[in-house]
C-alpha cells in the first residue's frame, strides 16, 4: 500500500504577502463575490455580451463560486483576510482582499469597522492597549 497518504502532500499553502510565513486557515466560512449587470458579469465570468445579457435578465446578481474571501492567520501578522480565486485546473490563486472585493460580498464582516455589538468605549480602549504593547515590546 505504498503511496497510502500521497493526497495530503497535494494541499496547497498559502503564504503572507507582508512576511512570507505560512498562513494558516482560520476555518472561517468562505463569502462568495457577486456580479450585477451585464457588464459586470460578462467580465467577471469571462461570457460572450450575448451570455452575459441572457444571465442579467434572469438574475438581478449572479454568486461566482470560483471567488471568494477567506480569512487566514499569520504568526507574525496576525488575522488577513484574502481573495481566492480557483481556476479551471484546481490552483488556488490569492491575493489581498480589497475594498472592491468587501462591497461585492454580503454579511461579510468589514475588518476596518468595528463589530456592531461592541461600544465605542470597549474599541477605543482596545486600540489603546495596542498601542501601549506595542510601545512596550516594540513591536
Amino acid at each position: 500500500m505504498p503511496n497510502k497518504r500521497s493526497r495530503f502532500n497535494k494541499t496547497q499553502k498559502f503564504y503572507c504577502p507582508y512576511c512570507s510565513n505560512r498562513l494558516w486557515r482560520v476555518g472561517s466560512p468562505k463569502y462568495h463575490l457577486f456580479h450585477q449587470g451585464k457588464l459586470e458579469i460578462q467580465k467577471g465570468l469571462n461570457l460572450t455580451s450575448k451570455k452575459a445579457a441572457f444571465l442579467a435578465a434572469q438574475q438581478s446578481t449572479l454568486v461566482n463560486n470560483n471567488l471568494w474571501l477567506e480569512e487566514f492567520f499569520c504568526e507574525k501578522d496576525g488575522k488577513i483576510w484574502m481573495y481566492l480565486e480557483k481556476h479551471s485546473n484546481g490552483q488556488l490563486a490569492t491575493r489581498l482582499a480589497s475594498r472592491e472585493d468587501w462591497q461585492r460580498t454580503t454579511k461579510t464582516p468589514d475588518p476596518e469597522r468595528p463589530h456592531n455589538t461592541v461600544s465605542e468605549f470597549t474599541h477605543k480602549m482596545s486600540r489603546q492597549a495596542n498601542v501601549h504593547l506595542v510601545k512596550k515590546y516594540n513591536f
